[in-house]
């Protein structure tokens, strides 16, 4: 399983542990259905797990990519707007020459 973050190698052996733990764990119990607050737990467990795992940008990243996109919005906003006066001045010509 490929890995996102490196772990120091006594964070990794607690994650592997914990893992193989919750699979032998499943594997032992009988298929009826848990109560609700042991699924909220493990659920719980499951998502603090894969926080650890998560990889997060940098600031300096998150800031780039947003100014990106800004300057994407914008460049758009103007490209659809001069379109849609185009067109609606294509038609508005068509409509004259129609009409008359």
């Amino acid at each position: 399983m490929s890995r996102v973050t490196d772990f120091p190698d006594d964070e990794e052996e607690k994650l592997s542990r914990a893992e193989t733990e919750a699979e032998e764990s499943e594997e032992r119990e009988p298929l009826k259905m848990p109560q609700v607050g042991g699924r909220v737990s493990r659920f719980y467990q499951a998502v603090k797990l894969e926080m650890r795992k998560t990889s997060w940008p940098a600031r300096n990243d998150v800031w780039s990519t947003t100014v990106v996109v800004l300057i994407a919005i914008v460049f758009f906003g103007f490209y659809l707007f001069g379109v849609d006066v185009l067109i609606t001045l294509g038609f508005e010509s068509l409509k004259k020459v129609v009409g008359q």
